[in-house]
């Protein structure tokens, strides 16, 4: 792993040797043996610290720490024991990991204390040499004794450490110092009148002793270390927790809870984590994104040369100078991620063709390869995208099985963000063209556009139903289509739920025969759910039938002879009927009743295997997370397949034209209010999402012109006066309630088009249609032609017509506010790149996000970086040192190009190497000033 990656950490631990050690020490040289008696050898002193070194290492484990430094005051003794323990357990096992940082906790002159870590490689040499440079001499430490001695001052003040130790050959940059700024006490450096001492101090990050952390400062110390008190520092110093560990049973080690990410166990990767606590320093269990690409390889490139490169699952900045191949590496992996123009034209993207033919012409047409490894929930899979399978993607799971898939379904089951270089920028543009509200719901979260997405569709569906109850015999595309889509969501689900169980360890016949019983149970439960909706609608419409059939029908009009005979034959009918279909109502009423108790049992019944499921899971607890996810997925499995069987009941059931009407226009009340009442959340966190850049103000009705086109439909070739009846739609909208003037809109054209069916023919008078003629001219001529002209296409139009939300964007620039459109394409840029990073999901990758956005918005994006890669994984390439740097990029791939022309990554790692920082400053644009801006900031 060479990119900077979370450890938990306690970086101020003693050891038995400490004066103010709590419990059994190990003996010292001289001491009785407690097993025999007798004097202890230096034999016996190593044996006994050896025994402990391996308790703490133990202990370490047991605690998830994965960094620690052992502190002693003013002597490194025991730290030759925990490493040739640690050592030893590396040996025996390779995975083996954990880092320990030698140091000594200094009391400077004036009792004022100090850690000071060391690389953890440093030399017992140098580390000698830095005790002798500040006085400290082993033949003074009783180095065989149990205990060591009482501490003493050095004779240096704490802010002058580095300068003395820096004096000494070979030490610079293997070591850091940090003062001791805890609340209260005699050797913090925070106390007050220490401000000039502090404030001259280079050191730039702090410790805090026992169960202190940020939150437990007063606020006098927070201000203090924050860098906005000029009289302590300008420069901010964070406060790192510890655990101050001394007792015998280790039980504070590691209670600090913290969390430091490093990419190599240096005094430097520490340093680096100071510089960028924002996003490097966590108190408690950091967020890290569940969805993350872990390793990229590609092979057979005619610009690349063959590349392997681990990823951090945070920030990614790919660096090098221009045509050294950035903007190849980052198709290739969205490639392999089925997110390449070359597997879907970007519409609106100038650079797609471009891209398009990268991939065609560099890799496919050369027989070359991607392969990903990408972790799902800490699940591992991989995609192969090779001539194989004619680079069709294939999916590995862990136990070999390989599964071709589509691009599409690979989107599906891994969800990725892909933007070119300028991409956003042309979005931005052609966003502001059209100012809709719902070319920004991507942006914002990817959710809202698939919720947009589904709210549109439901309301595309009840315009259909609308439709059909206006047409019987009109198509029911609409239900169709919501169907496919929900079994294609279930599928989708399915697949996602196959390979998470693929990911989990083989279970025992009887955990399998479980699994499968609650699968088939579940099965039954959605056919159940179906089956009893079904008894319900039996008995519902035998109700309603008997309302309407036994309405006995009369037959008074003529006596005696063939009618009475008829009239009889009717009564026995009816009264053989009435008698049967009571019966028969009371029969299904105890029927129905019967089954309700069957499907009580059955719950019971299906309860005890859901248990038996969970139980099978739950002994999977190392892989609680895929665990979970199936159980989360398949309640939603059975939540679609249940929508899917009241859609197939909805498509068999057949209804009163008129009732369905009633119905379909209800229903698509209900979808536009839905979509109109998310729309005005949404048009709500625009402003938060987008740093404040975007303001959306929203007209729940405001936009009609559904409604207009449907007039015009309605009144073409009848001789309308077209700015007539513009003028009067307008007036009557903005009198009165939108939904109420077209409700009499539409019950005016119904009434006409019932009329011209069965009202003219038999005689009955023409309805007014007041509503109607008041918005498309009120005479003679007009009355005749509409009567003449209008049919099932005319008023389906004005009975589907709704009025949507109507949307004001404003780019806010932190001075004026001006029209969305009006804003420069760099400004919408930066709005859109914004809400992309304030949102969760899959890998954003972006190609030069820099471009078009000037040097304010650049640090404002910085400052976004710190909290957006805990929600999502970031991959960008870039020319920007800012960006990279002050944006605390976990790795940094540097592209170059050979004297043959070929690209290739020349090095990899975290910022907290010299040769990374060198590459930086060389080629960056402003790498030089990137990082002298961040010593203004923090003093190195």
């Amino acid at each position: 792993m060479n990119y900077a990656f979370w450890r938990k950490c306690d970086f101020q631990v003693h050891s038995p040797r400490d004066p103010n050690w709590q419990g059994m020490r190990p003996v010292g040289e001289g001491d009785p043996v407690p097993t025999t008696g007798k004097a202890a050898t230096i034999a016996d002193v190593d044996a006994e610290r050896a025994r402990w070194a391996s308790e703490f290492v133990d202990a370490c484990v047991n605690r998830d720490l994965k960094a620690v430094a052992l502190s002693d005051h003013h002597e490194m003794i025991m730290i030759q024991y925990v490493r040739e323990e640690i050592s030893r357990r590396e040996e025996n096992d390779p995975e083996f990991d954990l880092w320990l940082f030698p140091g000594m906790e200094l009391t400077t002159r004036g009792g004022r204390q100090c850690l000071i870590l060391f690389d953890a490689s440093i030399s017992d040499q140098l580390c000698r040499a830095v005790r002798g440079k500040l006085g400290i001499t082993d033949a003074n430490l009783n180095m065989r004794d149990a205990k060591g001695p009482a501490v003493t001052q050095i004779a240096c003040a704490y802010p002058d450490l580095a300068t003395e130790i820096e004096t000494l050959n070979g030490i610079s940059g293997k070591y850091i110092i940090l003062p001791n700024v805890s609340q209260g006490g005699s050797n913090t450096v925070l106390r007050h009148g220490d401000h000039a001492d502090f404030r001259r101090s280079p050191y730039v990050g702090g410790y805090l002793d026992q169960d202190q952390s940020i939150e437990t400062l007063k606020r006098r110390n927070r201000t203090r270390l924050s860098g906005t008190d000029p009289k302590w520092s300008a420069r901010e110093i964070y406060p790192l927790p510890t655990s101050d560990s001394r007792t015998a049973n280790f039980s504070t080690l590691g209670t600090n809870e913290t969390w430091i990410k490093l990419a190599e166990p240096t005094a430097e990767a520490i340093r680096q984590a100071f510089l960028g606590h924002k996003s490097r320093i966590r108190i408690g269990s950091p967020e890290i994104p569940t969805l993350a690409v872990a390793q990229v390889r590609i092979n057979g490139s005619t610009i690349l040369q063959s590349t392997s490169l681990s990823v951090s699952r945070e920030f990614n900045s790919i660096i090098g100078g221009r045509g050294s191949g950035k903007s190849s590496f980052l198709e290739y992996l969205s490639f392999g991620l089925g997110r390449s123009c070359y597997d879907s034209e970007r519409e609106g993207y100038s650079g797609s063709a471009r891209l398009q033919d990268l991939v065609n012409d560099t890799l496919i047409s050369n027989n070359g390869e991607v392969k990903l490894t990408l972790i799902v929930d800490n699940a591992e899979f991989k995609i192969i995208r090779s001539p194989d399978t004619a680079h069709q993607p294939a999916v590995a799971y862990r136990k070999g099985r390989v599964e071709i898939v589509t691009a599409k379904e690979l989107r599906s089951l891994f969800p990725a963000v892909v933007y070119g270089q300028g991409e956003l920028a042309e979005i931005g543009k052609q966003t502001g063209r059209k100012t809709q509200l719902s070319d920004l719901l991507r942006f914002v979260n990817p959710d809202y556009k698939n919720e947009d997405d589904r709210l549109l569709s439901d309301i595309g569906v009840a315009k259909e139903n609308v439709r059909k109850a206006v047409q019987i015999s009109a198509s029911t595309w609409g239900l169709l289509a919501r169907r496919r889509a929900t079994v294609a969501q279930r599928e989708s689900l399915q697949l996602r739920v196959q390979a998470l169980r693929k990911t989990l360890p083989e279970l025992s016949p009887e955990d399998q025969a479980a699994i499968a019983s609650f699968d088939d149970a579940n099965a039954f439960e959605a056919q159940r759910i179906q089956a009893s909706k079904h008894a319900d609608n039996i008995l519902q419409e035998l109700r309603a039938g008997i309302s309407e059939l036994l309405s006995k029908r009369g037959l008074e009009a003529a006596r005696g002879g063939e009618a009475e005979a008829v009239r009889q034959r009717y009564d026995d009918l009816f009264n053989a009927f009435n008698r049967g279909i009571r019966a028969l109502e009371v029969d299904i009423v105890m029927r129905r009743q019967s089954l309700s108790d069957a499907e009580k049992r059955w719950e019971t019944s299906f309860l005890n295997v859901r248990e038996d499921r969970d139980r099978v899971l739950e002994k999977l607890s190392a892989h609680s997370t895929a665990t979970n996810q199936i159980k989360k997925l398949g309640e939603q499995i059975s939540d679609l397949s249940n929508q899917l069987g009241d859609l197939d009941a909805a498509l068999k059931a057949a209804g009163d034209s008129d009732a369905q009407l009633t119905a379909a226009v209800t229903a698509l009340r209900l979808a536009t209010d839905r979509r109109r009442e998310r729309t005005e959340k949404w048009a709500g966190e625009i402003a938060m999402l987008s740093s404040s850049k975007i303001k959306a103000s929203v007209d729940a009705d405001g936009d009609i012109s559904e409604i207009k086109e449907a007039i015009e439909i309605v009144a073409g070739k009848t001789g309308s006066h077209e700015g007539t009846r513009v003028k009067e739609l307008e007036s009557k909208l903005e009198g009165g309630v939108v939904w109420d003037v077209l409700n009499g809109l539409r019950k005016d054209c119904l009434e006409l088009l019932r009329w011209r069916y069965m009202g003219d023919a038999a005689g009955d008078q023409k309805p007014e249609a007041a509503q109607l003629f008041g918005v498309v001219g009120d005479t003679k001529r007009i009355r005749v032609a509409l009567a003449e002209k209008l049919d099932v296409l005319r008023v389906e139009a004005i009975a589907t017509a709704v009025p949507k939300p109507e949307i004001s964007l404003t780019y806010c620039d932190g001075v004026r506010e001006i029209s969305f459109e009006k804003a420069s394409e760099g400004q919408r840029a930066a709005a859109l790149l914004f809400m992309l990073l304030e949102q969760p999901g899959g890998p954003l990758i972006i190609d030069q996000p820099e471009g078009d956005l000037d040097n304010r918005i650049i640090t404002e994006l910085t400052d976004v970086l710190h909290s957006a890669k805990q929600k999502r994984q970031l991959i960008f390439a870039s020319h920007n040192a800012n960006i990279v740097v002050n944006g605390s990029s976990e790795l940094v791939g540097y592209l170059d190009v050979d004297a043959a022309g070929s690209r290739n990554i020349e090095c990899a790692g975290a910022i907290d190497k010299p040769e990374i920082c060198e590459k930086i400053t060389l080629t960056m644009e402003g790498g030089e000033k990137a990082f002298r801006d961040r010593q203004d900031k923090y003093g190195y």
